[in-house]
């Protein structure tokens, strides 16, 4: 059945040319149609059904129409490769402008952080002078509570010493035992 088809001549399928001519691209010009096989080479055929027929010999139109297939796809592949390395070489201008710009923020950070260090180590010692100034002020409290105690406690012990000052009158009370000063 396949070789009466393309015993029929140098056409593809009769019915179907004018659709070659009217449908579009296709690898011939359009007053040519391809020939698949020359009449006068065998056609040798490998199936298990037909051993005896052998199959013909591509024409030039058709190693023509072949060639211009790999030519065709060679530069595709070029313009496919192009577009790629377009593609890399933008990915990989995109990947240096994020490390200038992570590496800017990372210095912005590290300044910063070196700041908030410095105000700490401010913080720091600034806390310390007042925990100093603190301890020697509640030191000093302590000193003028245990004076106090020491000044009312001589007093008491005047009072009691001699009984001679007992006989003050009352208005030199406030005077003498003034009030406390200890909370």
């Amino acid at each position: 059945m396949l070789s009466e088809v393309f015993a029929a001549g140098n056409h593809l399928f009769p019915e179907e040319t004018g659709f070659l001519e009217t449908s579009g691209f296709t690898p011939w010009g359009p007053q040519q149609t391809p020939v698949l096989f020359s009449e006068q080479e065998p056609v040798f055929s490998f199936s298990s059904s037909d051993n005896s027929t052998p199959l013909p010999k591509p024409s030039n139109d058709i190693v023509n129409a072949m060639e211009e297939r790999k030519r065709r796809r060679k530069i595709s592949n070029r313009e496919s490769a192009r577009r790629s390395r377009m593609r890399k070489q933008k990915h990989l201008e995109d990947m240096r402008s994020q490390l200038n710009r992570l590496k800017t923020e990372n210095r912005a950070l590290m300044n910063r952080l070196r700041a908030v260090n410095l105000h700490g180590k401010l913080v720091r010692n600034e806390n310390q002078q007042l925990v100093s100034e603190s301890v020697m002020l509640q030191q000093k409290l302590r000193d003028i509570r245990h004076a106090l105690h020491l000044r009312q406690l001589h007093n008491q012990l005047l009072q009691s010493a001699w009984p001679c000052n007992n006989n003050v009158p009352m208005y030199n009370t406030y005077e003498q035992n003034p009030p406390s000063l200890i909370t």
